[in-house]
């Protein structure tokens, strides 16, 4: 049985540091502020993760942005229309309608939609306990999603400054 076919990726080392290094970052920072399983925060550093600061920083906005829309969307509709089906596919035409509509919406724009579902899923299942509760759990992972995407970000920002040069010279 042959492997040829297994080939790392120029910055795979990389990939692999960043988002190992960046997740107990997250996990143990998080942990320790009293988030009890900060998922979201590792899954927004996986996304946002790049060598490339300029790519990291375009990964970071659409992130923030589509998370931040989705969140609202879904807060609004929990108020207007409290949980349900209807009130979940409302909130997912609302959020697909946004980044529909919005001249320059970033990239990535399906996390918006995605974030509605999330969020009142909870709700609709009847784990929540509450429109104070599903609100407070809208705030907390909007917090992770910025806390994760910023760690990535900053990682690409000295990776890219300190580390990068450090390792190819340009001499």
């Amino acid at each position: 049985m042959s492997i040829a076919f297994l080939h790392p990726k120029k910055n795979a080392l990389v990939y692999l540091i960043k988002i190992l290094s960046g997740s107990l970052i997250v996990w143990f920072g998080l942990r320790a502020v009293g988030f009890p399983e900060p998922y979201w925060a590792m899954i927004s550093l996986i996304i946002v993760t790049e060598p490339d600061p300029l790519q990291a920083r375009s990964n970071f906005r659409a992130r923030s942005i589509n998370t931040i829309t989705g969140a609202v969307v879904a807060c609004i509709v929990l108020l207007l229309m409290g949980p349900g089906l209807a009130a979940m596919l409302v909130g997912i035409t609302i959020a697909t309608l946004a980044a529909m509509l919005v001249q320059n919406y970033p990239a990535n724009w399906r996390l918006g939609p995605a974030t509605v579902v999330i969020l009142m899923s909870a709700a609709l299942s009847g784990q929540g306990q509450g429109l104070h509760e599903e609100l407070s759990l809208a705030m907390l992972r909007v917090i992770e999603v910025l806390v994760g995407s910023t760690v990535a970000l900053i990682q690409s920002l000295i990776y890219g400054r300190y580390v990068k040069p450090w390792l190819m010279p340009s001499d």
